[in-house]
């Protein structure tokens, strides 16, 4: 007859079927760090809290377009769901095999003592050996913070694409007012020369002119030609979804600090998400080596069988129809001593693998740094050697030569060459500030973030 199963089966099942799994708070951290207007609500619901497209338009700001790039970025929003995805992938390593429940009917009862015994459940629960599901726990964890490095990784990569075209399409702006600005004066020049060759001088100077102003109208046409490709360029870094030109930022003088490249290289060191990617790799590896140790020892199974058991033909036999129940353990036979050896082989040169290519990181990341340095104290340089000393010079000269001309004490071409002059200086400040703030967001990249 059929009795109840004892509740510490009950209990044992539990216990083996146990896992881990990566802390939540965790993880609800990081998504707040990357989404911080959102808490505990899903990924796509973030999207519609963000700035709509004409907040975006109408203030124009770096600020404001990093932003909606963060929000809206395919590439980060897929590196995260990644994450996501690795992160639940914990648990289903580290939980053993569901169990086998069995059922057998006998064709014949098997007759015993106390009665035939007519089916047999059973209930058998396969176990690895102790610390291999540790083992994979880790390497599931070390590959979930690899994937984590990654986002990190693409979001310094968004802000710094974003950047970059930001500070490109700010320059086409002020080299669109600057040619503006310079083709105005030169139409204002035509009367002059008009006025002296009425008074009998010769229409040299007019070609001269002539030819200067059409000149920068095709410098001009050329950048408002350009400008929907940056435009367009600027809307895919940071993920706009309209096709309308995007309007061309103020740029304003930065506040020019030298940096210190030992410091930068050390703070790329310890916080560039590629290099702790890396590490996170060589981490991996070295459980997975641990793993491949243990995989030729044997797993275990443990079970329960019941055999339902009817009343024996003397009902007053002992024990009549008293169904038994025995517990039953078993383990694999590890024989293939070749494969355990070659996964282990697999394993460490896996491991040897990963730390050389952390390792040749390292140094490229040092070269990378010491470079985005250099780049940056030389914009700098370039910056503070105009705003300083070239520019205050070529105005002075234009005005003095400007002067000049209309007195009829200088030629035209004197004029024309003082216009090009400060045009080329006013263009040559405004890209060094541009190359300036590039390399700002391009170190920044690096280095895993501010660093000043």
């Amino acid at each position: 007859m059929p009795v109840p199963i004892r509740p510490y089966v009950l209990a044992m099942g539990l216990w083996l079927t146990a896992c881990q799994s990566v802390d939540p708070r965790m993880v609800e951290a990081r998504t707040a760090s990357l989404y911080p207007h959102r808490a505990g609500a899903s990924a796509a619901a973030d999207a519609t809290e963000s700035p709509s497209l004409d907040e975006v338009r109408r203030t124009a700001s770096l600020a404001s377009y990093l932003n909606f790039g963060l929000r809206h970025s395919g590439t980060l929003r897929n590196a995260y769901e990644t994450w996501r995805a690795a992160v639940e992938r914990t648990a289903q390593t580290t939980s053993l095999p569901d169990p086998v429940a069995s059922f057998s009917q006998f064709v014949e009862d098997l007759q015993t003592r106390t009665g035939p015994q007519r089916r047999r459940y059973g209930l058998t629960q396969n176990v690895p050996w102790p610390g291999k599901l540790r083992q994979r726990g880790r390497i599931s964890e070390a590959r979930a913070e690899e994937l984590w490095q990654q986002v990190e990784a693409r979001r310094l990569a968004v802000q710094r694409d974003i950047a970059v075209t930001f500070h490109e399409y700010g320059y086409l702006g002020q080299s669109l007012r600057i040619k503006q600005r310079v083709l105005e004066l030169l139409r204002q020049l035509e009367p002059v020369v008009q006025s002296r060759i009425r008074a009998g001088a010769g229409q040299q100077d007019l070609l001269r002119l002539q030819v200067e102003i059409g000149r920068v109208e095709n410098d001009l046409a050329s950048l408002v030609e350009i400008r929907p490709a940056l435009s367009a360029r600027l809307a895919a870094a940071m993920g706009y979804p309209s096709d309308d030109l995007l309007p061309l930022p103020e740029t304003s003088e930065p506040t020019l600090r030298k940096v210190d490249r030992a410091r930068l290289v050390e703070l790329a060191a310890d916080r560039n998400p590629k290099v702790r990617e890396f590490a996170a790799a060589v981490v991996r590896h070295r459980h997975a080596l641990e793993l491949s140790q243990t995989e030729r020892w044997p797993d275990l199974s443990v079970g329960v069988d019941y055999l339902e058991t009817g009343s024996a033909v003397n009902p007053a036999t002992p024990g009549s129809g008293r169904d038994p129940w025995a517990w039953r353990v078993g383990f694999s036979v590890p024989i293939w001593v070749h494969r355990y050896d070659a996964a282990e082989r697999q394993a460490e040169h896996e491991l040897t693998a990963a730390s050389a290519a952390l390792h040749q990181l390292r140094g490229d990341l040092r070269a990378d740094v010491e470079h985005a340095g250099f780049a940056l104290n030389d914009a700098l340089r370039q910056v503070a050697l105009y705003r300083d000393t070239l520019l205050p010079r070529a105005r002075e000269l234009l005005d003095v030569t400007r002067a000049a001309y209309r007195a009829g004490r200088a030629a035209l071409l004197d004029l024309l060459d003082s216009e090009r002059s400060l045009l080329d200086f006013e263009v040559g400040y405004w890209r060094a500030t541009r190359d300036y703030l590039q390399s700002e967001a391009r170190v920044a990249a690096l280095v895993g973030g501010g660093f000043r």
